[in-house]
């Protein structure tokens, strides 16, 4: 018994020296390598760009000896009523999908009979 209890020790010994032989090499804080990491001057320059942003939704570039600017959000084109004068009606949500109000009564069908029936339960709702 004690014998197996001195190897497993003296394995267990062997690998935590192991363990310390691969250990990282310590950090290095010299002054020329913290000035390599922390440097804020781009190694090499950068090329000139020919697209510019101008502002929100607009870009300005050269192309074909021309200078372009190029808006590329509707800024400039209103929604539907949301300025006096583009248009008298606003839009309904419920019409544009093709959903009834809540509350209101449905379209009834055409049919003579179910008229009949509808004007019946509506003197009777009265």
């Amino acid at each position: 018994m004690r014998s197996v209890l001195l190897i497993i020790s003296l394995v267990l010994i062997a690998g935590v020296g192991r363990a310390q032989e691969t250990a990282p090499p310590p950090p290095d804080f010299s002054r020329d390598h913290l000035r390599q990491v922390f440097t804020t001057e781009p190694r090499e320059p950068l090329p000139e760009r020919n697209l510019r942003v101008v502002g929100p939704g607009v870009i300005e570039f050269r192309a074909l000896g021309m200078d372009w600017r190029i808006s590329f959000l509707p800024f400039f084109a209103p929604l539907p009523g949301s300025v006096p004068g583009t248009t008298h009606v606003l839009p309904d949500a419920f019409s544009m999908t093709g959903m009834t109000i809540p509350g209101t009564l449905p379209e009834a069908p055409k049919d003579e009979d179910v008229k009949k029936e509808r004007r019946r339960i509506e003197r009777l709702a009265k």
